[in-house]
């Protein structure tokens, strides 16, 4: 027999690599390996089912989960829990100042990053089979607030130079949406928090590993609320905090204040301020005293959907090469250590920058050459009035308040970075007017409206089976 009630669990592990793993990956960085741990990374695992129908969603303080890495996890912990690969999420909070995901112009301390991720897979299965062991009923509330430290990062000089850094007038998405998970005795088992913004708060000077804002916000909330915080990035490929790429290690920790503080006022009010009130008598005091009994509304939380499937859209035509990408790169790459042995800082900077623009055109010739679509791996989950959509790309904030508008769910987190990456992913607005997301970009000028029409088919066809 089903239960009627949203049953939950949570589990968590650190996933600390070594403290000298290959760091960063910026283009301008001067370094190669971390020099330290500012903060500890985690892998938070929540459960989900309503009696018939069991998920999980992993939230990992990561860079980035290529498709690969992201399928390691999946199928370990499907294995470790019996649960099908589909029922599993994977993301990542995109944490500029993690180790390194995958090879490229950065060598040193890499022999480390393949010994970590098996060590990631292990805690991600520990995180999981802790969620599912520790499941209850549990009650559904959501909020919504704001937070303003993100901004469209799209700019233009008054020469039409493109970079990224603040564009005011660049659409934003300032929304930040909350779900939390209570038992049934009126503890918080988990917060939910979605909101849109690149954790590149810290940059290129900076030479230790830290979760960025997503993970002192998430330890804000959970002093401030209790339970488990967890934090699922949504459409941020064009949004970037207003103090971006610093070395000062306080700037995150501040950012995540600012979102945490925020995401805890809209999780206490959601117990604390009635969402109505009836009268029920009056008490003789010194003056007259009206009792009233408070209702704290709820959401339904059964039944659980999960569905899994790939979204065709696509491609640009032109993509690069693989024989001439390889080439360039291996060519920076001897420019690179020939001007580290001379200690050349001019060199230095003009062949990591140059490498790292090599590196993702020969991965993007790897993954999209001689292709006209692809697949956008999109993941939906949905528990009662709550769906939350996921997509192995960086989307464009435009992209999730579409979603988000559009969508049949009175609740709905619009997430990139789940299950893979792929690629960044512009609106066909500002696909023409070219810039860093849309030159390392696979994608064609009109994916974004076909994935954003597709999703949105699908949350209606869930919505009607539920």
């Amino acid at each position: 027999m089903p239960e009627t009630i949203l049953q939950a669990g949570v589990g968590r592990r650190c996933t600390n690599p070594p403290p000298n793993i290959a760091h960063g990956g910026w283009g301008a960085q001067k370094h190669e390996q971390a020099e330290g741990i500012d903060m500890d990374l985690w892998v938070t695992a929540l459960a989900l089912s309503d009696g018939t129908t069991k998920t999980i969603i992993l939230d990992l303080d990561i860079q980035i989960l290529t498709n690969e890495r992201a399928d390691g996890i999946r199928q370990a912990v499907s294995k470790a829990t019996g649960l099908p690969v589909e029922n599993i999420r994977a993301s990542a909070t995109h944490t500029h100042t993690g180790p390194v995901p995958y090879k490229s112009w950065i060598e040193k301390g890499y022999e480390m990053v393949a010994p970590w991720f098996e060590n990631v897979y292990r805690w991600s299965v520990e995180a999981a089979t802790e969620a599912l062991a520790n499941m209850q009923p549990v009650t559904v509330r959501a909020g919504r607030g704001a937070c303003h430290f993100n901004t469209n990062r799209r700019a233009t000089t008054a020469t039409g130079e493109k970079f990224l850094g603040v564009n005011p007038d660049g659409p934003c998405d300032h929304e930040v949406i909350v779900v939390k998970l209570d038992s049934l005795d009126g503890q918080t088992l988990a917060t939910l928090v979605n909101f849109a913004c690149h954790p590149t708060t810290m940059g290129p000077p900076t030479r230790v590993i830290t979760p960025d804002y997503p993970g002192a916000m998430k330890r804000v909330v959970e002093q401030a609320v209790g339970g488990k915080c967890m934090f699922l990035l949504g459409s941020a490929g064009n949004q970037g905090p207003l103090q971006s790429f610093q070395g000062d290690t306080k700037v995150y920790r501040n950012y995540g204040a600012i979102l945490g503080h925020e995401a805890a006022r809209i999780a206490l009010s959601l117990n604390h301020l009635p969402s109505k009130v009836t009268f029920r008598e009056i008490i003789p005091s010194g003056a007259p005293l009206g009792m009233y009994d408070g209702e704290f509304a709820t959401l339904p939380g059964v039944p659980v959907k999960v569905v899994a499937k790939d979204i065709l859209v696509p491609l640009r035509e032109g993509l690069p090469e693989k024989k001439p990408a390889g080439e360039k790169l291996a060519f920076w790459k001897d420019k690179l250590n020939a001007a580290r042995e001379k200690k050349d800082d001019a060199a230095i900077t003009e062949a990591t920058y140059m490498a790292r623009r090599a590196d993702i055109q020969l991965r993007m010739a790897d993954d999209f050459g001689g292709k006209t679509d692809a697949g956008v791996r999109t993941h939906f989950l949905t528990f009662g009035d709550i769906a939350f959509v996921g997509c192995n790309i960086e989307p464009f904030a435009e992209i999730g308040l579409a979603v988000k508008a559009q969508s049949p769910f009175p609740v709905t987190f619009m997430c990139g970075y789940t299950n893979g990456r792929m690629a960044y992913m512009a609106t066909s607005e500002e696909w023409p007017k070219g810039g860093y997301e849309v030159e390392n970009s696979p994608f064609g000028q009109y994916a974004a409206d076909t994935l954003t029409k597709e999703i949105v088919t699908t949350l209606q066809t869930l919505r009607k089976r539920s």
